[in-house]
């Protein structure tokens, strides 16, 4: 069967020996060819399987769009060009040679053949010279004597660099004036020549129209050629920064403009193309919608497409139930259409449902992934996480631990990041902490690498939470701690330094047994060998890692009562070179006011602030004044209003901060004050509608006193 675009005359398929015309020099002899164009040139006729003619994959049957044979390529990908440095020299010279000794007599396809050279090349150069030599077939007179071949040769090769639009749009001004007929080869390239972003897709679709009109034939690769504009411009191709709204606009309208006006000619590619663009510029609403209307109208799809859909459906930010929706989808697709589905298809439901915890519709797509039914691939280590992943977020650590174990019956690569997942889902299931310890026994055995997440996630499983405290657990509560110290050895002996994540799961177990003494210590030699310079920030921008473990001790001391030793946890912080973040601040601050020390919180605040740099924040001053409250400090508070709050660009009142300013005066015996503070609290807090109201309350009640 032929395509609508897969045709060329019989009269070109032949092949032909050509004789150069005398204006070609004994100097271009490299570019000299004895074989003709033939079956090379134009779309081509051979099948899709070998890329050799330009066609897709997968279709033998179906005529290929390439031509002049580009190397053995595999599947979508691009081949390298069968021509040699020395060939693509060879175009360019002989370009320049025909254009400077080209005569109002000269055969037109032999102008025609150094043009195709010149189209193979692909160069930017190739291109220059392919133009230089068309100007001269025009001011001479020859290009009328072209057939619509000679002219698609012409199209192509003047189409690279800058200029390539507008040398396009003139070769095909003489195209139509001529008597040659476009056909389907002419609107590929025609498209491919005018259309280079999102802003020229509509006038090209105009111009194809036209094409059409003559005899052009456009198709599903027609309009893919137009939907890769959009798409290199809402992928980033040529540019840096965020897309702005212009480019978004301007590629939704060039998108729907293709997707409706090639209506019962899309297939698998066009469909692809378009959900993606759609998404891209978070219109994924809009991508799902024209997919179910596709999927209805029974337009061609493959696994690559449903890959699509599923992803952009299972990133859809108002989406409910997201992998109920992508399981159901993955399915429908799989039955319906007996899809041969991809293991990048399974994977998009089974990371859908790791994030939604959905560990029914996980275990029920894995089990048909390893049985090997209903057309389900196999799975590889990222299905393995997945469905560990979607179990443990469920505290279902024995289904986790029953799919680790089948993927390793089956075959399924395991690697460092199965292995953390697991441990991970082991800490959150109700698993024995043994079973955690085999877990990395298991993986050393097998020689999978391990890393400081793998540390830091057995020492949650194995001792961290104590969920499982008593006989469930291996000795008391001072043996979890040398437990835990054995296994950050372990990680040493296994060449995994302690990180700050690793730091934190071991002071959390050492909090956790009341040992603060070996907890402060231990993160104290930690910082001072340097460990704390592995530090990152978080999407506040605060400076994680160390100020989790800081935090870790601040509260672990304030849980005991020890308000001083929790202060002196952070001035030896700051001494090891710690940057102590506002939240370790905030829970130090926070911990004084809960014991009615709002003295000690106020010295904290102050030192944090003016002693060492660090900005107020709403969480911080809520803080302190929840202290001041407590103890009716109502000048402490006004102080601490009038200094960090009026005015501030890093402090926002909120209720919370009113109401505990107005709580201070009236535990310090200050209700007239009370009522102003709460006045004051509207004011900051910006609610005129409030403020008003209360005004007009306060004189009422002064006309009813007088």
């Amino acid at each position: 069967s032929t395509s609508r675009l897969g045709f060329a005359p019989a009269g070109y398929r032949g092949v032909r020996r050509t004789t150069r015309l005398d204006t070609v020099s004994a100097a271009e002899s490299g570019a000299l060819k004895e074989k003709g164009r033939g079956s090379q040139r134009g779309r081509g006729s051979g099948g899709r399987g070998n890329r050799s003619s330009g066609g897709r994959t997968g279709d033998a049957s179906t005529s290929g769009r390439g031509g002049r044979g580009r190397g053995a390529r595999d599947g979508r990908g691009r081949g390298k060009p069968s021509r040699s440095k020395q060939c693509s020299v060879d175009a360019v010279a002989e370009a320049d040679a025909m254009t400077k000794s080209l005569d109002a007599n000269a055969d037109a396809r032999d102008v025609g053949s150094v043009l195709a050279d010149c189209k193979d090349v692909r160069s930017e150069r190739a291109s220059d010279a392919a133009w230089g030599l068309y100007q001269a077939a025009v001011k001479l007179g020859v290009v009328n004597r072209f057939n619509v071949r000679q002219h698609n040769f012409a199209l192509g090769a003047v189409q690279m660099g800058p200029d390539g639009s507008k040398r396009s749009t003139e070769v095909w001004t003489n195209l139509a004036k001529s008597p040659a007929a476009p056909n389907g080869v002419t609107m590929a390239l025609l498209a491919r020549g005018l259309c280079r972003t999102s802003k020229d897709v509509i006038p090209t679709l105009g111009t194809l129209r036209e094409g059409t009109s003559r005899g052009g034939v456009v198709d599903a690769y027609v309009l893919n050629v137009l939907l890769n504009a959009c798409l290199r411009d809402v992928n980033g191709v040529t540019q840096k920064t965020p897309l702005g709204d212009a480019v978004k606009s301007n590629a939704r309208e060039a998108t729907l403009a293709v997707w409706t006006a090639g209506k019962g000619m899309h297939n698998e590619r066009t469909l692809t193309s378009t959900i993606k663009v759609l998404a891209a510029i978070g219109e994924g609403d809009t991508a799902m919608k024209t997919f179910d209307e596709a999927f209805r109208d029974e337009t061609p799809l493959d696994a690559d497409c449903v890959g699509a859909a599923l992803g952009i459906l299972s990133g859809r930010a108002n989406a409910t139930g997201k992998s109920a929706d992508v399981l159901q989808l993955y399915h429908r697709a799989q039955k319906s259409r007996e899809l041969q589905m991809t293991t990048y298809c399974a994977n998009v439901a089974l990371a859908a449902c790791s994030r939604d915890g959905n560990w029914e519709g996980a275990l029920v797509l894995w089990r048909c992934m390893l049985a090997g039914t209903e057309n389900a691939p196999r799975p590889d280590k990222a299905s393995l996480a997945s469905v560990i992943l979607a179990c443990g977020r469920s505290g279902r650590g024995d289904l986790a631990r029953e799919a680790f174990e089948q993927g390793k019956a089956s075959g399924v690569e395991c690697d460092v990041v199965v292995v953390n997942v697991l441990l991970d889902a082991c800490a959150k299931g109700d698993l024995h902490p043994g079973d955690a310890l085999d877990v990395l026994m298991d993986a050393i055995e097998n020689r999978v690498p391990v890393d400081a997440c793998t540390i830091a996630s057995l020492l949650t499983a194995y001792c961290g939470e104590q969920k499982n405290a008593g006989s469930d657990r291996s000795g008391n509560s001072a043996d979890l701690v040398e437990q835990a110290f054995a296994i950050v050895e372990l990680g040493r002996f296994l060449s995994v330094d302690p990180t700050p994540a690793v730091i934190s799961a071991l002071l959390r177990v050492c909090v956790t047994a009341g040992d603060l003494q070996r907890a402060a210590k231990t993160f104290d030699e930690y910082l001072a060998t340097g460990g704390g310079v592995k530090n990152t920030q978080d999407s506040t921008g605060e400076r994680n890692g160390d100020n989790v473990s800081l935090t870790l001790l601040i509260n672990g001391f304030a849980s005991v009562g020890d308000l001083r030793g929790a202060v002196d946890r952070v001035a030896t912080a700051r001494e090891l070179g710690v940057e102590v973040s506002g939240r370790a601040v905030t829970a130090l601050v926070r911990a004084c006011a809960d014991a009615g020390e709002s003295e000690l919180a106020m010295c904290a605040y102050d030192d944090a602030t003016k002693d060492h740099g660090l900005q107020p924040t709403t969480k911080l001053v809520n803080a302190v004044l929840s202290g001041l409250a407590r103890t009716g400090s109502w000048r402490e508070a006004i102080r601490l209003v009038s200094d960090d709050v009026i005015g501030s660009e890093t402090v926002v009142a909120d209720e919370t901060l009113v109401t505990n300013f107005v709580r201070a005066f009236e535990r310090g015996g200050e209700p007239e004050q009370a009522a102003t503070a709460r006045q004051m609290g509207l004011w900051l807090t910006g609610s005129d509608d409030a403020l008003i109201k209360h005004l007009l309350a306060q004189d009422a009640l002064g006309e009813r006193l007088l």
